[in-house]
C-alpha cells in the first residue's frame, strides 16, 4: 500500500489514513472514559474517584491535541 502524506497546516507532513484512524482510536477510548465518568456520577461514587477518572480523561484529550 503506498503511504499518502500531505502538508498540514503547521507545515507538518503525517500519513493521513494512519494518523486519522490513531486519532479515531484515541478519542473512542476518551469516550469510553467519558461513559464511565457518566456512571460513575449516576451511582454516587466517591468524589476523589470522579475526579482522578476525570482527569484521565482530560489528560488523554491533551494528548489527542499534542497529536494534530
Amino acid at each position: 500500500m503506498t503511504e499518502m502524506t500531505a502538508p498540514d497546516s503547521h507545515g507538518h507532513s503525517y500519513s493521513a489514513a494512519e494518523d486519522k484512524q490513531a486519532l479515531l482510536s484515541r478519542l473512542r477510548r476518551v469516550e469510553g472514559q467519558v461513559r464511565g465518568i457518566q456512571r460513575m456520577v449516576e451511582q454516587d461514587t466517591y468524589c476523589i474517584d470522579v475526579l482522578t477518572q476525570i482527569s484521565a480523561a482530560t489528560k488523554a484529550l491533551q494528548a489527542v491535541a499534542v497529536g494534530l
